[in-house]
């Protein structure tokens, strides 16, 4: 999931941690699965400028969560 803009995104926009001294602009995160399927959680990325990954990026944050 790739949120280019959370103060923008509706989901995100009321979170402590866009509104806060956070100040999160952009969240991409890809979930940690075991070779059997079971979740563990999600590998993520944030950043505080708005912004959207790049194909390869995007390709790299899949192959870190495998």
């Amino acid at each position: 999931m790739e949120v280019p803009g959370a103060l923008d995104e509706e989901r995100f926009s009321s979170s402590p941690l866009v509104l806060g001294d956070s100040n999160i602009r952009f969240y991409a995160g890809v979930p940690l699965r075991s070779a059997a399927g079971h979740s563990y959680g999600t590998l993520c990325v944030i950043d505080t400028t708005q912004r959207e990954l790049t194909l390869e990026q995007r390709n790299q944050l899949i192959r870190l969560a495998r």
